[in-house]
């Protein structure tokens, strides 16, 4: 097929027949609005593979945003290009319906990582039944399948209750300052969907994260008179014993219905100069995955009680815990939507499986889901794929999200086309 073909704003093709365990409901029985077409949400994702937006490129991500300002205008809809820093832009776009209801927001991050070597990263291509390039998980074709629905709700003929928005927003791979942009501004709705790779399951909960760093300070001397000096390193060792004897059982015990257990790794080591010094200084840097349950403050303070009991039985450990710049900017909370929204309901009923789940992963629903915006994670395809050198997303998993965000969207706003309504009021 012609990846590049344009696609008519407000054209619908018959129905995808729906993969077995995917969507169910309506999205199964049939619909009173138009049909989204799967092969254009296919073009769609290829279009958006192949506009590079990353960290490393001169323009980051802004020549998709301007694509997609440019294709939802196109579409009908009401567009705000918001700043976010230097050139870097979030996308909302807004359609209206005609009697007062909910807002439902769909959001991707406009943004993926570098290509790594990845081969031909920017050259869409179609085989196995698999679409390949990067962001074709992450997520961008998330972000074509969400544009069809804004495309389906502005078509002239549907009527509908509240409001749909769709957030595309900068920077999710490095700081999410977009989204941090957006729920400064105000942003909010009744319920929002984060189209993180998720296989069309319902990602309620996921883990908070902390990158923190303990730094041991010695005193450095000759080698062969080790007992002149303070060695950092052997300071550092028994902070690491002390984290996996102690702290590690006791995280196990924390435990959240979905998450499991809290977790930390010590993830590098690094101290000393030459083998003939004492080494002066060692830093140890973990990873740190906090529950609901836990409070950020909480997290940093337990490691540094480590220290001090470190400390209280030899008064020659000297050391300083603090928070990395990876998690620092801004607190990386868990996201935990309630299990009884009645609209995470909704989206349980219309997605791949009914029983929501828990992620392993940070995203940018956590930030939502703070500032008073109920979120749930619901995207195609699977994050193993997401930042791989090999980079791929299921056709059936794009048609399928297509069909989730469509169902989700009608069944919260209520839907109709034109002539359904006033067939209603005769």
């Amino acid at each position: 097929m012609n990846l590049s073909r344009p696609e008519p704003c407000g054209a619908h093709a018959p129905p995808p027949t729906l993969r077995s365990g995917g969507p169910q409901g309506e999205a199964e029985k049939g619909s009173t609005i138009g049909r989204i077409d799967p092969d254009a949400v296919l073009a769609e994702a290829a279009r958006l593979i192949a506009i590079e937006g990353h960290q490393d490129h001169p323009g980051q991500e802004r020549a998709v945003a301007d694509y997609l300002d440019d294709r939802l205008r196109g579409c009908g809809a009401e567009v705000e290009t918001q700043p976010v820093q230097g050139d870097r832009a979030n996308v909302i776009a807004r359609v209206r319906g005609t009697r007062p209801g909910p807002t439902l927001m769909l959001n991707a991050h406009l943004d993926t990582v570098p290509p790594y070597g990845m081969p031909d990263a920017l050259l869409p291509r179609v085989s196995d039944g698999r679409l390949w390039g990067r962001g074709a998980v992450d997520m961008k074709g998330a972000l074509a399948a969400m544009i069809a629905v804004v495309e389906l709700l502005a078509a002239p003929d549907v009527t509908f209750d509240g409001e749909l928005l769709l957030t595309a927003v900068a920077g999710e791979e490095n700081g999410s300052p977009g989204m941090r942009a957006l729920v400064g501004a105000g942003v909010r709705a009744d319920f929002a969907i984060v189209g993180e790779p998720t296989m069309l399951r319902v990602g309620r909960a996921h883990k908070g994260a902390m990158w923190a760093q303990a730094t041991f300070r010695g005193v450095a001397t000759h080698g062969s008179v080790p007992q002149d000096g303070v060695n950092a390193v052997y300071h550092a060792a028994r902070f690491i014993n002390a984290v996996e004897r102690d702290l590690v059982p006791a995280l196990d015990r924390r435990r959240h219905p979905l998450l499991g257990p809290a977790t930390v790794n010590v993830g590098v080591v690094a101290g000393g100069d030459r083998p003939p010094m004492v080494p002066a200084s060692c830093v140890v840097q973990l990873d740190r995955r906090w529950l609901p349950s836990e409070r950020h403050d909480e997290v940093l303070a337990e490691l540094r009680a480590v220290v001090a009991e470190l400390s209280q039985a030899d008064p020659r450990v000297d050391a300083t815990v603090e928070e990395m710049a990876g998690t620092a900017s801004f607190v990386h909370a868990p996201l935990d939507c309630p299990a009884d929204d009645p609209y995470l309901g909704m989206l349980c009923a219309v997605a791949a499986d009914p029983e929501p789940v828990g992620l392993q992963f940070w995203t940018d629903a956590a930030l939502l889901a703070a500032t008073g915006t109920p979120a749930a994670v619901c995207g195609p395809g699977d994050i193993a794929q997401a930042h791989s050198l090999a980079e791929w997303v299921l056709v059936d998993q794009l048609r399928g999200a297509a069909e989730v965000y469509r169902a989700m969207t009608q069944r919260m706003l209520s839907v109709r086309r034109l002539d359904a309504e006033a067939e209603m009021r005769a």
